[in-house]
């Protein structure tokens, strides 16, 4: 089973398509917010969010449900708008800010991993530019340095992909 946690407009064939709004296509309605949720322990291959983490409530408690939701080989596929970027900082529905970090929190050997008691590994990082700004993204791929010019200057990438495996 896969899921689309947070669908949207975003329908998947393919996938269990959840969301909280009854005005889109969804195959559940229920609200990530809301702990547990209605779906079996271990019983998803893959989990998919794309721009939902951001804004929801608690990010400790969401990735928790997910690794209850996933079995033991199961994958989550996270993609969430860059800290650095202004799709980030500019929409006020937006609670979270992630950068490449962010998932470390939730690996084994993270040196604060002692406030939860589950684990992924990330397999996966990636930042990349928004498809909506095809010239701006078109200078801004470009830009030597890109990763050293990161830290110093906002607005280099729209968004991180993160792709993390469940350890059980």
């Amino acid at each position: 089973m896969k899921l689309n946690l947070g669908c949207g407009k975003k329908y998947l064939e393919g996938y269990i398509n959840c969301d909280v709004s009854k005005r889109v296509k969804t195959d559940c309605v229920f609200d990530l917010n809301n702990f547990p949720y209605p779906l079996k322990d271990n019983s998803a291959d893959e989990v998919l969010m794309d721009n939902v983490l951001e804004h929801l409530d608690d990010i400790m408690s969401v990735m928790k449900e997910i690794h209850r939701i996933l079995n033991k080989d199961g994958t989550v596929k996270i993609y969430v708008p860059y800290g650095k970027s202004d799709g980030a900082l500019q929409d006020p529905t937006h609670k979270h800010f992630f950068t490449e970090k962010t998932m470390d929190y939730f690996t084994k050997d993270f040196k604060y991993g002692y406030y939860n008691d589950f684990n992924f590994n990330v397999n996966k990082i990636k930042l990349f530019f928004s498809e909506n700004r095809p010239l701006l993204s078109k200078v801004r791929s470009m830009v030597p340095f890109k990763c050293i010019l990161k830290y110093f200057i906002l607005n280099i990438y729209d968004g991180i992909y993160f792709e993390l495996k469940v350890i059980k």
